[in-house]
């Protein structure tokens, strides 16, 4: 959790995304409520602001209540890696409660609100709330399944498939959380961040977004996805969602989508989109 000098503002009250809405499946409102009545004030960061240092010990783990960040790692040189994003309703660092410290950096890509649950109130659990500290574990086993996805996405697909991929798994995710439709979503990444990503250089990703764009899958701009097939996207990216272990309504519709079953999503403002790209260019 970052320090209160070093954010931008804070203030009471945990307006967001709560466990409940992040995890409907998993924790129950009571639950949900219990978590946030021991978590601190909401502290408001600034974009590129670190918020988890590699090796520094703490206290407390930080929940993600509004924005993104993305987790980092650099080698002897200073070049870093991008390794996962996380989303309104993630957990940040939860497993430092039995590590210690991160491994790696977090950085708040975009302005966001997080909010610490300190590691002792998370001991207490439990003894007090034995199924509420069970499912916070759970948290970290589909954490765990994600990381093993894109560890799988680098090491086996093709250079497009990974970026469809990762644009499809940002939006899976964040429309399984009630953050946006399946027509498109924010990812506040810059172009470098995502050939870092997907293990290319930022030449072969601008390559491939434009591929996507001229078969009119999907647009990467100004921080956001833009989907214009969602269908295609699926196969461009060999897209199996079952990692995320999503609610079944949610799986059964995506699954309808991609065997076009369904009705095509919406693609009025993605030819808007489209139209002011072109301008640019």
């Amino acid at each position: 959790m970052p320090p209160p000098g070093n954010a931008a503002g804070q203030e009471r009250g945990l307006q967001g995304l709560d466990l409940h809405r992040a995890y409907p499946q998993l924790f129950t409102r009571s639950e949900a409520d219990l978590v946030t009545s021991l978590q601190g004030a909401a502290a408001t960061v600034r974009p590129r602001h670190k918020l988890v240092q590699a090796g520094v010990p703490v206290t407390a783990c930080s929940y993600l209540l509004e924005g993104f960040a993305g987790r980092y790692r650099a080698d002897h040189q200073g070049r870093r890696q991008l390794l996962g994003l996380l989303i309104p309703g993630d957990f940040i660092d939860l497993p430092t409660w039995r590590l210690g410290h991160s491994d790696h950096e977090i950085v708040a890509l975009a302005p966001a609100r997080v909010c610490a649950l300190p590691h002792a109130a998370i001991s207490d659990l439990r003894q007090d709330a034995p199924d509420l500290y069970d499912k916070l574990w759970q948290v970290t086993l589909l954490d765990a399944a994600i990381e093993r996805y894109w560890t799988f996405r680098n090491g086996r697909l093709t250079g497009r498939a990974r970026i469809a991929s990762l644009f499809a798994e940002a939006l899976v995710r964040q429309y399984a959380r009630g953050l946006c439709g399946l027509n498109g979503c924010p990812l506040p990444i810059s172009q470098t961040d995502l050939a870092e990503a997907c293990g290319m250089t930022p030449v072969h990703a601008n390559r491939m977004l434009g591929e996507l764009r001229q078969e009119q899958v999907c647009l990467f701009l100004d921080g956001r996805v833009e989907v214009m097939d969602l269908a295609g996207l699926f196969r461009q990216a060999q897209f199996d969602w079952d990692y995320l272990y999503l609610p079944p309504e949610i799986s059964e519709r995506l699954a309808e989508i991609a065997r076009g079953e369904a009705a095509p999503v919406p693609q009025g403002w993605a030819r808007q989109a489209a139209a002011r790209r072109v301008r640019r260019l």
